[in-house]
């Protein structure tokens, strides 16, 4: 499969999801999909020469408990997957995946994007919990003060 054909694969795979990605060029789109509990969930994806990638912005550099968290990180990340945790060069937390072209498919993007989706979905409460539980609490106290329902991620898987 060539670059262009690797394009209409993305581009079709994205109409079938009803996602209308934005075009940044050079065979480079931005979508976000809509997710249960990360509720979105930024997605590049790249069709490069010999390749094509995917990455999401999951979350910034923790607060707090950075080893609490990377473990955490480091134990999805055996899980099989498409996708999988890494740090980027500011430290934060991001998913990535890539399929050379000669193995890309509909299906495989399928697989990666929902990769990314699982992956964000069954990790992000609990990364939040570990890395920004003194956030969260000040947040918590401030809806209590404020007669607001409390904010969900406390409580969630």
């Amino acid at each position: 499969m060539d670059r262009s054909e690797a394009a209409d694969v993305v581009m079709s795979v994205f109409a079938s999801l009803d996602i209308d990605p934005d075009d940044l060029g050079d065979d480079r789109w931005l979508a976000v999909l809509a997710g249960e509990w990360k509720r979105t969930i930024p997605v590049l994806v790249e069709v490069e020469d010999r390749h094509v990638r995917i990455s999401s912005l999951f979350a910034g550099v923790p607060d707090e408990r950075h080893g609490e968290v990377y473990e955490l990180l480091l134990h999805r990340n055996a899980r099989p997957s498409p996708v999988h945790f890494a740090l980027d060069d500011e430290g934060d937390i991001v998913l990535l995946g890539q399929v050379p072209l000669a193995a890309f498919s509909a299906a495989g993007f399928d697989q990666l994007l929902g990769g990314v989706l699982t992956m964000s979905d069954e990790t992000f409460n609990a990364v939040l919990r570990a890395g920004f539980a003194t956030y969260i609490e000040r947040e918590q106290a401030w809806r209590a003060k404020n007669g607001l329902p409390a904010n969900p991620v406390s409580t969630a898987p």
